[in-house]
This record gives C-alpha cells, structure tokens and sequence, in this order.
C-alpha cells in the first residue's frame, strides 16, 4: 500500500475511534463503559498528534478538544458533516467556478445549514459566494471524499446542477478571491482537493443529457 494511501487509512481510523468514543460518551456519561471510551479518545488523540509530529501535551489538549465536545444524548452523536456544491454552467457552455481563500480553484460550495434544505442551501451558497442566482434542477452525485483518500473531515459532499437565473457575478471577498467560468477542458489551476470525478459527471449531465445520479461504491 503506498504510504500516501496508508496515511488516508490512518486518519480515517483515528477519526472513526474518536467519534465512536465521543458518541458512546454522549449515552453513557458514567461507568465502566465510559471508562473505556475515555482511553479510546486519549488514544486516538496521541495516534493523530503522534502522526501529525505534535508533542504529548498538543495531544492532551485536543484530548480535552474531544471531550469538552461531547453532548449528552441523541444530540452527541457524531455524524459525517453534510456539504453541498454547485455545478453551473453560462450560455457558453463554461462552468462557474471560484478561486477560495487558499488560492485554489473548485466549484462553489459549502456545508449545510441546519434548518435549510440542500436545495435551498445550495442557491444561498452560489448567491454569497459569486452573486449569481441560481435554480438546483438536478441531484448530480453524492461524494464520500473518504473514498478518495482525504484525510480530512469526513465529509459527504451533493453536487447540484443549476441553472442561473439571475444576478451578477461578483464574488464575496470574505469567500473567495475571484470567481470566473471556464471551459471544461481549460479550468483552472491549482485546484482544490483530491477527487476529480466530478469534471466527468459535470461533462455528461450538462453535454450528454445525463439524469441518473452517481454514488460512490460500496
């Protein structure tokens, strides 16, 4: 296995036994099961500052981190967070695409507001991020970005294709340095994370009539 593939499988170890101690805490407060799931997140805190060449005492710090994060109850269980991407194209058959804080280039995109539909927040993320208007008409996929190596945040990321319907291209400062449309065999780069999957499903739902969502394998 190659050491970048074997890091992604650490970092997603270490994150699944940190939420499965922070959740088992959040129904058994006290205990002799609680006890167990205290060593799990000291563990898995000195696996991840272990991995990440921090020193005993970052590793305790995000120990407490976990811990001070905990809820009782059903409201405690930790969950992948929920984000949703735009995929939207202008007359001249370019996609829409924004250059964010790091200097890297993707799609709009953000995660999900409690109390807002992935519909609906998708339109308020191509609204606060490059002043356009758009209507979600199509669910393109939904992406695991484990399933690609990330290690970061498990995420599971829904893609949108959208039609704009309105207002004007100018690009929230606080969210992005430019945004722009590009040729889907031109865009630019550097561009931001791992997975490419979506350039081919944005190709066929926008050029080749595609309908039928993508999900990510078992």
């Amino acid at each position: 296995m190659p050491d970048s593939d074997l890091l992604a499988e650490l970092a997603r170890f270490i994150e699944r036994i940190a939420a499965i101690a922070r959740t088992g805490l959040a129904f058994k407060p006290d205990g002799f099961d609680s006890e167990r799931y205290e060593e799990l997140l000291k563990e898995a805190a000195r696996m991840y500052s272990s991995v990440a060449g921090a020193s005993d005492d970052d590793a305790e710090a995000l120990r407490r981190q976990w811990r001070e994060q905990v809820i009782a109850g059903y409201e405690g269980y930790v969950t992948a967070a929920v984000g949703c991407g735009v995929i939207a194209f202008n007359d001249r058959d370019e996609l829409l695409m924004i250059q964010r804080p790091t200097g890297k280039w993707w799609y709009p995109t953000g995660f999900c507001d409690v109390g807002v539909s992935p519909a609906e927040n998708v339109a308020k993320e191509a609204r606060e991020e490059t002043g356009l208007v758009v209507k979600p008409e199509r669910l393109i996929a939904v992406i695991d970005n484990k399933k690609y190596g990330s290690p970061a945040r498990h995420i599971y990321s829904m893609l949108f294709y959208c039609r704009i319907v309105g207002g004007e291209l100018k690009p929230n400062p606080l969210e992005a340095l430019a945004a722009a449309f590009f040729p889907l065999d031109r865009l630019p780069e550097p561009m931001h994370g791992v997975d490419r999957k979506w350039i081919a499903l944005a190709r066929e739902f926008h050029f080749d009539g595609r309908v039928v969502p993508y999900f990510d394998p078992l």
